[in-house]
This record gives C-alpha cells, structure tokens and sequence, in this order.
C-alpha cells in the first residue's frame, strides 16, 4: 500500500474549514447564552441547557471555553475593545474635522449600513411607520435602530 500525502494547499484548506466551524461554534454558544441570560440568571443555567440551546456539543463547549464566566468575559473584552476604538476614532475626527462635519458624516455612514443591511432596513422601516402612529416612542425606537447599527 502506497503512503497517501496531502498537498499544502489541503491542509491549509482544511486548517481553514476547522477554523470557520470553530468561530461558529463559538459565536453559536455565546448567542445561546446571552439568550437563556434574558430569562435567568446566570447560576441557573447548566452547561447542558446551554449546548442544547446552542445545538453544539459539551465536548465543544469545553474545547472552547473552561466555564461559562469564561464566555461572558471574552464577549465583554470584545465589546469593549470595539467600543473603545469606536470611541478613539470619534475622537480623532472630532478633533480633525469639528463636531458638526463629524456629526453630518456619521448620520450619513449609518444611512449607508442601513442601506445595505436588510435586517436594519427592515427594523428601519418599522420605526417610521411606528412613529407615524405613536410619537411617544419615537425615542426608544431611535435607540433600538441605534443599537443595531452601531
């Protein structure tokens, strides 16, 4: 019997497809999470609630995570880290070119998202007409659509 070998380019390929099915499985488990967390506390959920939830397995919530504190501190990092370069680079163009140009040129950017974001078009459309209807709500309402697209 002949030794089979696999190309370089296999191997990166499959190196790549485990890498995708890894992040999957992550962003599957934290999206779980943060769901069951709208219902309860966060002792009082077991890991295997969690999996079931997440449809992965508790081998793959172990090879991703130590604990479900663990999830919860990754998903703060990252958000913070966004929000802090958000923040940064609101500042640079602040200071670059003044609050109103700064102000005039995010309103246009999140039109844009919008714009190619169904999801966001969608809730987008339902606020407008919401508004039409009832006024009171306009403020959360603008705060629901500027949590999506921020």
């Amino acid at each position: 019997m002949t030794e089979r070998k696999i190309s370089p380019k296999s191997l990166k390929n499959l190196y790549q497809s485990n890498k995708e099915a890894n992040q999957l499985t992550k962003e599957s488990i934290e999206t779980a999470l943060l769901f069951l967390l709208e219902k309860k506390e966060l002792k009082q959920i077991s890991v295997s609630e969690l999996v079931r939830k997440a449809g992965v397995s508790r081998n793959a919530f172990y090879r991703n995570y130590k604990s479900k504190e663990e999830i919860l501190e990754a998903y703060y990092e990252r958000t913070s880290s966004n929000l802090k370069k958000k923040w940064h680079d609101l500042q640079d163009k602040v200071q670059k070119d003044g609050v109103k140009q700064s102000f005039a040129d995010f309103v246009q950017d999140q039109k844009r998202k919008a714009e190619q974001s169904k999801t966001i078009s969608n809730v987008s459309q339902w606020i407008k007409e919401k508004t039409k209807r009832d006024y009171k709500s306009r403020f959360l309402l603008f705060s629901l659509y500027f949590c999506l697209i921020c």
